[in-house]
């Protein structure tokens, strides 16, 4: 109850901070910001399918789906940006039950080489679909985003949008995690065969899952596209799809906190490598070092350092009496 009300405190004063930043900081800042934003609703989408023992190496795809649906209805339709996004999003949910109904009953690697596959699937068709997505020219002249009819034309707006949707995605999965819904995907996690021998449907649960977290994707994907107002195929590729599933954990599958400081933590130390090589190598650095040091993630850093001091003053030795 304790360790539940920390981390309650800690995302509001996090919010707090997050609601002034556009106060002292400058376009830039509030640039990358909300870009971290739209990175921590990625990572935490995946966690429901991590959870329940699903490898899953393909959200950059939904949210191509997501991006890629609200931008061209916005553009081509005139469609106002909340239908626009919601419709990007039930896209990315439609396609991703039509993928995982019938992939989800393989485990391990098998599962994560069909994400992959349909990673490249997705990307080819963005890539090869010119008339609609204009290929490799890229999809500009997107929209800005909107809300109610007024358009948010400065940053610092958006910036706010891309909070309160980080903030209600978090808050959704928060409370579906710490349900009855949460437990049973645990469950599934853990032990997916004793599970089932207590009459839990595991196919339905993954596919829920999976659904769930594609739905989060393609809100991320709608707003990244109205937000860049730019689309390029290559960057919803392999290498986005495996930047998502490294926030997680590097930041720690053992809480629901985990893949916001994995994808904060990771999204402002890659800043300067952004769109070099040498952001892949940084990646690579960060999960090996992870894997090594820290296997619980980031967040069992604290816990690490607590028992480093503890073990420093058991070791110390004690003075001996003065004569």
């Amino acid at each position: 109850m304790h360790r539940r009300l920390g981390v309650l405190l800690g995302l509001v004063v996090l919010a707090v901070l997050a609601l002034l930043l556009p106060q002292f900081g400058g376009d830039y800042y509030v640039h990358i910001f909300a870009l971290v934003f739209t990175n921590v609703i990625l990572a935490a989408s995946l966690r429901p399918s991590l959870t329940c023992g699903q490898l899953n190496i393909g959200h950059s795809a939904f949210m191509s789906i997501g991006a890629y649906t609200s931008a061209l209805l916005a553009k081509n339709l005139a469609v106002p940006f909340e239908i626009s996004l919601l419709g990007g999003a039930l896209l990315a949910t439609a396609v991703g039950w039509a993928i995982g109904y019938p992939s989800l009953r393989l485990r391990g690697v098998y599962f994560a080489m069909v994400t992959v596959a349909f990673v490249e699937v997705i990307r080819l068709i963005a890539q090869l679909w010119v008339p609609l997505t204009r290929g490799m020219s890229g999809l500009s002249g997107i929209p800005k985003p909107s809300v109610l009819g007024m358009t948010l034309s400065t940053r610092t707006g958006q910036y706010y949008l891309a909070l309160v949707l980080m903030l209600a995605t978090l808050l959704v999965l928060w409370k579906l995690e710490h349900s009855r819904l949460g437990l049973i995907w645990r469950s599934i996690g853990m032990a997916d065969h004793l599970a089932q021998s207590l009459g839990v449907n595991i196919a339905r649960h993954k596919l829920l899952a999976f659904m769930l977290g594609c739905f989060f994707a393609g809100i991320a994907g709608g707003f990244y596209a109205h937000f860049i107002r730019f689309l390029f195929p290559p960057e919803f590729g392999f290498l986005m799809a495996t930047n998502i599933l490294v926030y997680n954990y590097v930041g720690g599958r053992g809480h629901f906190v985990g893949p916001i400081v994995g994808a904060v933590f990771l999204s402002l130390l890659s800043e300067p490598f952004r769109g070099s090589p040498y952001e892949t190598i940084f990646f690579s650095i960060a999960m090996l070092l992870t894997i090594l040091f820290l296997p619980g993630g980031l967040i069992t850093l604290p816990r690490k350092l607590a028992e480093l001091r503890w073990w420093r003053t058991a070791s110390a030795p004690t003075p001996s009496p003065a004569a």
